[in-house]
C-alpha cells in the first residue's frame, strides 16, 4: 500500500514491483482503476467505460482511440501520486512494463528511444523529393494531433524533432529516436504502430535511462550522494596508487558518472562528473591533505600526488 504524503490519499500498489503491461490495455486500466480505487480521481473515472467493455476482452472498444487516451490520463494520475525517491514509468530494460521504481533523481529521469521505420528510405539512395517531403508532412501531421511541436533546424525539413515537455525527438525516414518522458512513451509508441501512408513501425527499443539534469542539477547530485565520502575516496585513491594524477581523477569520474541528455557518453575534462572530483582534489590540495610533485617521465611531465598523512 503506498500512501500520498500530502493527501493521505491510498493506493493499492507496492513499490518496485510490475504493475501492469500497457501491452494488455485492458489488463493496464482495470488494474489502474483497481490501484486508484480509494483516490477522489477514481469517482471521476470510474464510468468512462463502457459496460459492454467491461465484460468483453475482445470489445473493439479496447482497441479505440478513446481507450488509449483514457489508458494514458490514468497513466497521468498513477505518476501525480509518485512516491518521494522513486519514479512512474517503465522497468529498466523493458518497453511496457509499469512500476513505481526507487530513484536517486526522482522524475528527472529520461529514457534514449529508438524506433526504427520502414519508409522505403536505402542507404546511398536515399527517397525521392516528393516521397520525403509527403514523409515529413504525415508525421507532422500525425504528432501535432497528439499535442506534440515540431522543431524545424537548418534549412531543410530533415531536420525535424518532435518536442513536448522534456521529450525531444529527431526524426528520420529511418527512424525516430531521443529523449522522451516516461508518460509520452506509450502515446508516440501508439502513434507509430498505426503506421501511415508513408512509414510503418519496425522495431521499438529503449537503449537506456537518462537524466534531464542541466550541469549544476548534475553537480548537485554529486555533491548530495558522494559529499561526505569524496575527500576520503581521494585520498585512498593516492595512498594505494602510483598513477598520475589525471589518471586518478579520470577514474573516479567515470566511477561516479552518470549519463544525462548533455553527457550521454563517458567523461572529458569539462564534464560535471569530473570537475566534482577536481574540486575536491584541490580543496585537499590547499588544505595541504595532498602533497603534488611532478615526475618526469620520458618527454612529459607528469603530475603526481600523495597523502600528507600528517596533515589528516
Amino acid at each position: 500500500m503506498i500512501t500520498d504524503q500530502k493527501t493521505q490519499n491510498r493506493l493499492h500498489a507496492e513499490t518496485g514491483t510490475e504493475l501492469f503491461s500497457i501491452r494488455q490495455r485492458k489488463e493496464a486500466v482495470t488494474r489502474m482503476l483497481d490501484i486508484l480505487k480509494e483516490t477522489p480521481e477514481y469517482l471521476q473515472v470510474m464510468n468512462h467505460i463502457p459496460a459492454y467493455a467491461m465484460d468483453d476482452d475482445t470489445s473493439e472498444w479496447w482497441k479505440s482511440e478513446e481507450s488509449e487516451n483514457f489508458m494514458n490520463s490514468l497513466l497521468e494520475v498513477m505518476e501525480s501520486y509518485t512516491p518521494e525517491g522513486y519514479r512512474f514509468g517503465l522497468k529498466s530494460g523493458t518497453t511496457d512494463l509499469y512500476g513505481y521504481w526507487e530513484s536517486k533523481t526522482g522524475r528527472t529521469t529520461l529514457f534514449h528511444l529508438l524506433f526504427s521505420l520502414e519508409s522505403g528510405y536505402e542507404w546511398g539512395k536515399g527517397l525521392s523529393h516528393e516521397k520525403t517531403d509527403a514523409f515529413y508532412k504525415e508525421i507532422k501531421e500525425k504528432f501535432h494531433g497528439e499535442g506534440f511541436d515540431t522543431d524545424i533546424t537548418g534549412c531543410t525539413s530533415q531536420a525535424m524533432y518532435l518536442v513536448k515537455g522534456k521529450t525531444r525527438l529527431y526524426v528520420h525516414p529511418m527512424e525516430i529516436s531521443g529523449y522522451c518522458e516516461t508518460l509520452h512513451i506509450p502515446q508516440i509508441t501508439a502513434i507509430l504502430k498505426k503506421g501511415g501512408r508513408t512509414f510503418r513501425l519496425v522495431k521499438d527499443t529503449i537503449a537506456e535511462e537518462v537524466y534531464s539534469f542541466t550541469d549544476e542539477e548534475e553537480m548537485e547530485y554529486y555533491r548530495a550522494r558522494y559529499g561526505t565520502c569524496i575527500h576520503r575516496n581521494i585520498l585512498d585513491a593516492f595512498s594505494n596508487r602510483r598513477a598520475g594524477k589525471e589518471d586518478i581523477l579520470s577514474m573516479m569520474a567515470s566511477r561516479i558518472n552518470v549519463a544525462t541528455t548533455s553527457h550521454l557518453h563517458g567523461i572529458g575534462y569539462d564534464s560535471p562528473a569530473y570537475r566534482f572530483v577536481h574540486e575536491a582534489y584541490d580543496r585537499l590540495v590547499n588544505n595541504g591533505k595532498l602533497k603534488e610533485n611532478v615526475r618526469e617521465i620520458g618527454c612529459c611531465n607528469i603530475i603526481m600526488a600523495i597523502s600528507n598523512t600528517n596533515a589528516i
